[in-house]
């Protein structure tokens, strides 16, 4: 490759500090946005708000888990075989899946908004929140493809930077919509979807900041040569490794989800009052955040070595 130098890749070590230092930072500011959040849409609103999460996070997991760490794992092996032609190609056939799974994941929030939230939580209450974070299933699949494609170079630094740009817009437009939401319209139904607006904000800053990083990098790439499998051969590589990884985070929040559509449907029948959901639907959350700290530097390990095997593969004759 001639012209512009491609940027140095980072170590093993070094990928796990920056990945670290970021999710540490990531979770502070979700501590930060999360606290005063729940005080200003109080117990019943930030319900609402969780509700919309649940549905959320079973179409994240499907569109975001196994497909990133295939298109990571495969160019990270192209790279080590310097074959530049085929990287281009892993990325621009993984976009389309991404593309594809990212608009239908959106549509279904937001066309089945209000059936969604019955479904969860007996009530139409979340419809708005729902709505609201619909757009980020199609964002953060964008995201995600972008991060693969940094990851699989050993470049950890654009996924760091944008996983904290994230966090900082969410803080901000989150806390800022839900307060002038509540005070404009006096409803907690529309409180809680200004709130779960920073999360669609922040990935809107999140892909802006990856394509930059991105066009630069491909600027370099496309002065490398190599030769590029059929688009049938990319796809089924990278179908082989994600559908297991997907299929297993997948089945896991799905369980999650079934698990509180049935207490919430058992406690509401209990108590006799359907008001309450709202209330119920916060008691589970109220563990989660203890373990994520803890957890940080665990998921960096992790996603770090995971593109150790395949360099360490390509490299040997």
């Amino acid at each position: 490759m001639s012209g512009e130098k491609a940027p140095k890749k980072q170590s093993f070590l070094q990928g796990v500090a920056v990945l670290t230092a970021a999710t540490i930072i990531v979770k502070l500011l979700g501590f930060i946005y999360k606290v005063p959040l729940q005080n200003i849409l109080q117990e019943r609103g930030f319900g609402y708000f969780n509700t919309a999460y649940d549905v959320y996070n079973v179409l994240l997991m499907i569109s975001t888990t196994g497909l990133p760490v295939a298109v990571s794992r495969m160019i990270s092996q192209a790279q080590a075989l310097e074959n530049y032609a085929q990287i281009r190609k892993i990325y621009s056939v993984s976009m389309k899946v991404f593309l594809t799974i990212g608009v239908i994941g959106t549509l279904v929030m937001l066309v089945f908004c209000k059936p969604l939230s019955v479904m969860v939580t007996t009530n139409e209450n979340s419809w708005a929140a729902i709505a609201a974070l619909s757009p980020c299933v199609l964002l953060i699949c964008i995201v995600s493809a972008h991060r693969g494609f940094f990851q699989g170079q050993s470049n950890m630094t654009p996924t760091s930077v944008s996983q904290v740009y994230e966090a900082m817009i969410r803080v901000a437009f989150g806390l800022g919509g839900a307060y002038l939401m509540l005070k404009k319209t006096g409803s907690l139904v529309y409180a809680a979807a200004g709130g779960i607006f920073g999360v669609t904000a922040g990935c809107i800053v999140a892909v802006v900041y990856l394509r930059i990083q991105f066009g630069k990098s491909n600027q370099i790439l496309r002065q490398g040569g190599g030769e590029a499998k059929s688009t049938r051969q990319t796809m089924k590589e990278l179908l082989v490794i994600a559908i297991p990884i997907t299929l297993g985070s997948a089945g896991l929040q799905i369980i999650n989800l079934f698990d509180t559509m049935i207490y919430m449907r058992r406690l509401t029948g209990a108590l006799a009052c359907d008001p309450c959901a709202a209330e119920i639907a916060l008691y589970p959350r109220r563990i989660r955040p203890r373990a994520s700290i803890t957890s940080a530097r665990r998921s960096s390990i992790c996603r770090a070595h995971s593109l150790r095997p395949s360099r360490s593969r390509s490299s040997r004759p």
